[in-house]
């Protein structure tokens, strides 16, 4: 018999032996599969000036709080005009929309002329005389969404009027405008209805993102909108097996708000709130709750004219705590107080290099430095933090130690396990037997060719030979993980990064074909799960693809020359990501700002486009006088404009 099947049978032989002992010791169980998430809102209420829900949940996902000052809608309505001008991708724009029902929306086409309350599509390319007539009257609750010409009306044919320059303020508020008929709105593919609806971006709603991990109950707090009461939507989605929306009735809000002199500490920092309270009904007391839980009620006194309270704040468990202070008519003032969650988690250990994500409230650190030393030890070292990652080097001894960390105005100490073996070590532990066993896996390595899988979709998964059969849900799970592995938060990743997520979490380790992945990703796109650009691809529904993967190459060649840079949402205020959802950004250096075409700059501006003919484009956009100025500053050196295949060139 030949060597090769000699190794191969022992090898096979020891995989079973090891097999059968793992079966025995895990008591000849095989590991259940984990449990579906699920998701459910306790309460919506109202604090000072924040509006917050109370929410349970089970397994990983994203959740979005969005406040407006209006109700928010569920159904959807697109008009199927006869009259429509370059309407014929109809049917790809109503499938779009129709994906809105997995979040708990109602979709529907309608041919009438008559406009109710809800969410209106209209993509006709010209307004509908019955649809201007509609906008005369009232609208409350309605939202009117049109693709077309701001100067053409059907009206017993095609008509020339200029109607949108007499519509009021409060109309254009309720009617959302894309130029351009519907066929060219989505040949360019820089506007997602999808997310637009879902999330209400024409209300300009205040909003908060946070990530979430395995069991509990959270409160999650937002800042409102208005000033004479609010309205709550928390968007949930956990990796695409859960997904929904849950609405607020509206929220009024407390005259007296609460704040504490640190509104924002670390577990076991203190704070001191102060406040006054006029003559009051009966005793006053003050309350403080926290996940729908009162931990505290303590009786304040009964005020006859004007007294002050001082309380003093300190939890050691992070989350939102909500302060009440209220008499036998109801509540008098109303505050929260937040402790913060600094989560700190080993990703990956290599030899003694340590990589841990760095969360704050649920979300990445984008930058900082951290003192870390190593159990008793009085020796610091920094290390910096990048994009929610920490990467520290240290020699840790075998068995428990612990990294004690200086970051953000706090401390915290990382139990680690180091259970690694130097090779030396391996072989005078285990001698010959332990090279034994090497040497035959090696040589079994050496002899099997390495399998090269092809992916089909299917109702369920099971490995067929040389195929492994999986369905939409898993191949998409293995896109948001491989994001997750290589700390790319939401950004659009490559095919290449793609393949490497599915060959470790759907092939155990196996290629597949080139061909067979753009199969894969074309199969995603023409379903509607997937958009791409420029070889870039997201989930539908991130936002504008286009500009997050410019905003990715920008980045990547910004890091490449060695240009040290933040990121800063280009709207002051704002956050870098909604639920998931790459905001505007722009990237700050020392000696200029880069962004976009339409972002603010405060120093000299390089304004990326994606291609040449898009400068064109914005200049005949512009008038005389605009053109003019704009021109001005380009020769001034003031502002720049460059394609990104361009861009490297100048830095």
């Amino acid at each position: 018999m030949k060597r090769r099947y000699i190794v191969l049978a022992v090898f096979a032989v020891l995989l079973l032996v090891f097999g059968f002992a793992a079966f025995l010791l895990l008591g000849g169980k095989s590991s259940a599969s984990p449990n579906p998430p699920s998701f459910s809102v306790a309460e919506f209420g109202s604090v000072g000036d924040d509006g917050y829900a109370v929410f349970s949940h089970k397994g990983n996902g994203n959740l979005t709080l969005i406040s407006s000052d209006e109700p928010f809608a569920r159904k959807v309505f697109i008009v199927k005009d006869s009259r429509a001008v370059d309407d014929s991708r109809f049917n790809e724009l109503y499938l779009q929309l129709k994906s809105l029902e997995t979040y708990g929306y109602n979709v529907t086409i309608t041919n009438s002329s008559k406009i109710g309350q809800g969410i209106y599509v209209i993509p006709s390319g010209a307004m509908p005389s019955y649809v201007l007539t509609r906008l005369y009257t009232d609208l409350s609750n309605l939202t009117i969404i049109y693709l077309g010409a701001k100067d053409l009306i059907i009206a017993s044919g095609l008509k020339k009027a200029d109607w949108y320059s007499l519509l009021t303020s409060y109309q254009k508020s309720h009617l959302i405008q894309y130029d351009g008929t519907l066929n060219q709105f989505l040949e360019k593919q820089n506007r997602s209805l999808f997310s637009d609806i879902l999330y209400s971006t024409w209300a300009k709603p205040t909003s908060s993102t946070i990530s979430v991990f395995d069991n509990g109950t959270k409160t999650m707090t937002l800042r409102h909108g208005g000033a004479d009461g609010n309205y709550l939507r928390l968007i949930y989605n956990f990796n695409d097996q859960l997904r929904g929306i849950a609405d607020s009735q509206k929220l009024n809000q407390t005259d007296l708000t609460l704040v504490p002199d640190s509104p924002d500490v670390f577990p076991g920092q203190s704070s001191l709130l102060q406040f006054s309270l006029d003559k009051t009904n009966g005793t006053a007391f003050f309350t403080i709750k926290k996940n729908g839980v009162q931990l505290e009620r303590d009786s304040l006194s009964r005020v006859t004219d004007q007294n002050v309270f001082i309380q003093k704040l300190q939890f050691d468990s992070p989350g939102d705590y909500l302060l009440y202070a209220a008499d036998n008519s109801g509540t008098l003032g109303s505050g929260i107080f937040h402790v913060k969650d600094l989560d700190i988690r080993l990703l990956d250990h290599s030899g003694f290099r340590y990589t841990f994500s760095v969360n704050l409230d649920g979300q990445p650190v984008r930058s900082g430095e951290a003192l870390v030393s190593i159990g008793n030890s009085q020796s610091k070292k920094k290390f910096f933090i990048n994009d929610g990652v920490l990467v520290v080097d240290a020699k840790l001894e075998q068995g428990l130690s612990y990294l004690n960390m200086e970051l953000l105005g706090t401390k915290k100490q990382i139990a680690i396990t180091n259970n690694s073996e130097e090779a030396t070590s391996f072989y005078i532990k285990y001698g010959i037997p332990g090279l034994i066993i090497v040497l035959i896996v090696y040589f079994g390595a050496t002899f099997t060719r390495k399998p090269s899988y092809k992916l089909r979709f299917g109702e369920s998964a099971s490995y067929i030979r040389d195929e492994v059969h999986t369905t939409f849900s898993e191949v998409l799970a293995a896109f948001n993980q491989t994001r997750k592995d290589l700390h790319l938060g939401n950004s659009p990743i490559t095919p290449q990064e793609f393949g490497l997520g599915i060959k470790t979490h759907i092939t155990n380790g196996a290629d597949i074909t080139e061909g067979n992945l753009e199969g894969v990703l074309k199969s995603l796109v023409d379903s509607g799960h997937l958009e791409n650009h420029r070889q870039y691809y997201q989930l539908q529904g991130e936002g504008d693809v286009k500009k997050n993967v410019l905003q990715r190459m920008i980045k990547e060649k910004l890091i490449e020359n060695g240009i040290y840079f933040k990121e800063v949402p280009n709207k002051p205020g704002t956050s870098l990501q909604t639920d998931g959802i790459p905001n505007s950004i722009k990237f700050i250096t020392k000696d200029y700002e880069v962004g976009f075409y339409g972002d603010t700059f405060s120093k000299k501006a390089i304004i990326v486009v994606d291609e040449e003919s898009e400068v064109r484009s914005i200049m005949n956009l512009l008038s005389e006088s605009d053109r003019a100025k704009l021109r001005i500053m380009q020769s001034n050196g003031r502002i720049v404009f460059v394609s990104i295949d361009r861009f490297g060139d100048i830095l």
